[in-house]
């Protein structure tokens, strides 16, 4: 008796619809991953690459080994219009600023007031004024404010820097007093050397000022002794003049005990008659 057949099963048409759903699947992911990548922070990129173009190479591409130049930083003029350039960093240009112009104004203003006080007090004979690179000096002779080997202030010295403290109170810039001697050697109990004379007379001034009103973080010392002369040694007119007292408003950019306050003895862009 033959053996009755199973029924066949109907035939599945809809299994073409899995792959269907895995693929309309596996293309919403890549459409989410193309959009993510497209997404890019600018201002980040254009900080990376300043970065990668300061640190890796000084021109707007970055070299590649074996792959020649990438296109990672593009010029203005390489831009295709597709999408607005990006504005990379640049170094900012060294300009004078207008604070260092007014103070260049203010000082030469100082300068040609010093300059005129000294003219109308008739003191070409006691005071010196130049205006050099670090700032506005005014020299002192030693013969007008100290007796010899002594560094206490005379009185008619003392109406002599008084004169100038209005000028010093127009400007809060810093004022170093540098006291200077001949190459005579001096001994004494109070002075072992020049350099000790030189050191106290210049803080007769410092004191002297701080009295009178000037603040007194403004002001500082020094004594330089037989060094640093504007003239040789080699007769008593030429070792007069080096025997001299610097009061020096110096510029903002000249902080005391820096090379730029440093004395300038050859150097003076402009002197007093």
């Amino acid at each position: 008796m033959p053996r009755p057949r199973k029924p066949r099963k109907p035939q599945n048409h809809e299994r073409w619809m899995v792959t269907y759903s895995d693929l309309i699947t596996l293309l919403l992911v890549f459409f989410i991953i193309m959009f993510a990548m497209s997404s890019v922070d600018k201002v980040k990129f254009a900080t990376l690459a300043e970065s990668l173009a300061s640190a890796l190479h000084q021109s707007n591409e970055i070299p590649l080994q074996g792959l020649g130049k990438s296109s990672l930083l593009l010029s203005g003029d390489n831009d295709t219009g597709d999408s607005p350039p990006m504005n990379v960093p640049t170094p900012a240009k060294t300009t004078p600023t207008s604070s260092a112009k007014d103070e260049d104004q203010q000082l030469q203003d100082l300068y040609q007031m010093a300059n005129q006080y000294v003219i109308s007090h008739h003191l070409q004979d006691k005071v010196q004024i130049t205006n050099q690179q670090r700032g506005v000096q005014i020299t002192m002779k030693d013969i007008a404010l100290f007796d010899t080997g002594e560094a206490v202030l005379k009185s008619n010295a003392q109406n002599l820097i008084r004169g100038f403290v209005p000028f010093f109170k127009s400007l809060p810039n810093d004022i170093v007093v540098e006291g200077y001697t001949d190459n005579q050697p001096i001994s004494t109990s109070t002075y072992p050397s020049n350099w000790e004379l030189s050191s106290a007379r210049a803080m007769s001034v410092v004191r002297f000022l701080s009295a009178d009103g000037i603040s007194a973080d403004r002001l500082s010392g020094t004594g330089y002794g037989q060094y640093h002369n504007i003239v040789p040694n080699d007769t008593p007119a030429h070792r007069q003049q080096n025997r001299r007292v610097n009061i020096v408003i110096l510029r903002q950019d000249a902080a005391p005990g820096t090379a730029a306050a440093m004395p300038q003895t050859t150097s003076s862009t402009q002197t007093s008659p």
